[in-house]
């Protein structure tokens, strides 16, 4: 016994006095006060119940790689037992090991954790292949970043804000952008005084946004993203999760729709985390925030959160979901990120690379991908889609690979079209920039660019073609990722196999429905063979 404790080490018997004269001092002061004991637990756990969704993220965290921690804690265990009855020298080295080993699997694992999350994850994908393009419709005119500038710049006062505005459709089937309006995250006071108070609806084929009274609507939410504590969006949602959603959930920034009553809503998409070894993000749902109601409660937002919670299954039993973009962006992503795949597990491989693609990085902070569309797959009834258009992996090349076609309202069935395998050579998003510019040399391209390229797809002489549409913008502010299209922007349309430039006349930019007679035009001479 005797020669155990002594092999024990100084560290061992230093943690250990620490521990009991902590322990100690612990329970004498609670049994010389145990009031002021019980108040202090009660205080304790109140602060721990209330603020749980200030340490969420972490429990998140640990629930994420959970078993990535138990492996590692094995590791750091079987190396110090190995080193425990060596001599001093050895037990240095011992601990050397350890701080050499964790260091190790810091930088390696979480490489090694998400190769291995995105493999599963693109075998598990619902994957459809499409042979033909889906047209696209309804199409906008102001790049998303442009709405948002403007709004600030036109639409606010010096104590407000708006949040980024989000593309969807309107209670009447018309499709535009919302924004809501609230109190500026410069003034913290306010932040926790007041509430989410306006709505703008601007509609998407506006060609310059129009902040007067007939789009905007009074609201009263007494929860948003710009509120703070209880009267946060992220702070009221993960409240309301119960111990299993709070362990595997995350909110994402709230979408303003109408419900099937015509009131606005905030609908916040969830991710939820899977998988013991690779964790990966799903789209868990939904969480809908009525606006404040005569019985709502401070004490139940406090301690209850807010909002109705509706699962990804249930999104086709409200109507007011149905066909919308609600998906959490970091999920979409991640879809797109997981094609890279779609050559096998060696195709992201370091050195290797064959058949990889990429998600392009689109310049002078412009909106990433991906990109809202409406667009009507074959056999499919209309509705919003996240739109990638997938690169080879060197960005040297800006070839088109792959569009993806994620449905906004769900990812039971995941749409894609391989161009590699078409036959026909589609050029990318990220070289569409340079047509443009080269199109018009004369341009003072010096504080304008275009921005936000994405897909026009429209039937020309029989056959399915695919365009790009972009808006030429101009800098604001600061110029860091500040722009605006202008009252009357700009709009040009690029063939993505001949790389021909068209620019939509002044006098048609309110008819949308127009634009193909001008591109038609000159198209019908180059007619590829349908995919």
């Amino acid at each position: 016994m005797e020669n155990t404790e002594d092999d024990k080490g100084q560290l061992y018997w230093l943690q250990y006095n620490l521990r009991k004269g902590a322990s100690r001092r612990v329970r004498s002061w609670v049994k010389n006060r145990p009031v002021v004991a019980l108040v202090a637990s009660l205080v304790v756990i109140y602060l721990v119940f209330i603020l749980r969704s200030v340490y969420q993220p972490v429990v998140l965290g640990f629930r994420k790689y959970f078993f990535w921690i138990l492996v590692l804690l094995f590791l750091i265990w079987l190396v110090r037992k190995l080193f425990r009855r060596s001599t001093a020298w050895k037990k240095v080295m011992g601990s050397l090991v350890s701080l050499l080993l964790i260091m190790a699997v810091a930088w390696i694992l979480p490489r090694l954790v998400h190769y291995g999350s995105q493999y599963v994850y693109y075998n598990e994908l619902n994957k459809v292949q499409v042979d033909q393009l889906p047209i696209t419709g309804h199409e906008r005119i102001q790049p998303i970043s442009s709405i948002h500038t403007l709004t600030d710049q036109e639409a606010l006062s010096e104590t407000e804000d708006a949040t980024m505005p989000r593309f969807v459709r309107n209670s009447e089937g018309g499709y535009g952008y919302t924004t809501a309006i609230g109190p500026s995250q410069a003034y913290k006071v306010q932040q926790f005084s007041k509430d989410m108070y306006e709505v703008i609806s601007i509609p998407g084929d506006l060609p310059s946004p129009n902040f007067s009274s007939e789009y905007r609507d009074k609201v009263e939410f007494e929860v948003g993203e710009f509120l703070l504590f209880s009267k946060n969006t992220h702070t009221a949602v993960v409240k309301r999760f119960d111990p299993w959603k709070y362990c595997t959930m995350e909110p994402s920034d709230p979408v303003y729709l109408q419900n099937d009553d015509s009131v606005w809503v905030q609908v916040v998409p969830l991710t939820k985390w899977v998988g013991f070894v690779f964790p990966r993000p799903v789209f868990g749902g939904v969480m809908v925030i009525e606006q404040h109601a005569a019985g709502d409660t401070y004490a139940e937002r406090l301690f209850l959160g807010k909002g109705t919670f509706i699962s990804a299954g249930s999104i086709s039993d409200h109507p007011f979901l149905q066909g919308q973009d609600v998906m959490p962006r970091e999920v979409t992503r991640y879809i797109a990120e997981s094609f890279r795949f779609r050559r096998g597990f060696m195709a992201p491989m370091p050195g290797y690379h064959e058949g990889d693609i990429r998600v392009p990085q689109l310049a002078e902070g412009q909106d990433p991908q991906p990109f809202v569309v409406y667009s009507e797959l074959k056999g499919t009834v209309g509705k919003l889609y996240n739109y990638f258009g997938l690169e080879p992996f060197e960005e040297a090349k800006k070839g088109l690979s792959v569009s993806l076609f994620i449905p906004g309202d769900g990812m039971e069935q995941i749409y894609f079209i391989d161009h590699t395998t078409s036959g026909t050579a589609y050029m990318g998003s990220s070289a569409v920039g340079a047509k443009i510019i080269e199109s018009r040399k004369e341009y003072d391209w010096s504080h304008s660019y275009p921005a936000e390229t994405r897909p026009y797809i429209r039937t020309i002489g029989g056959v399915d073609r695919l365009f790009w549409l972009s808006t030429i913008v101009t800098r604001a502010g600061d110029g860091q990722g500040r722009f605006i299209g202008g009252s009357m922007p700009e709009i040009t349309i690029t063939d993505a196999v001949t790389g021909k430039v068209t620019w939509i006349p002044q006098d048609l930019l309110s008819a949308p429905d127009r634009w193909i007679e001008k591109v038609q035009a000159g198209t019908l001479d180059h007619r590829p063979q349908k995919e």
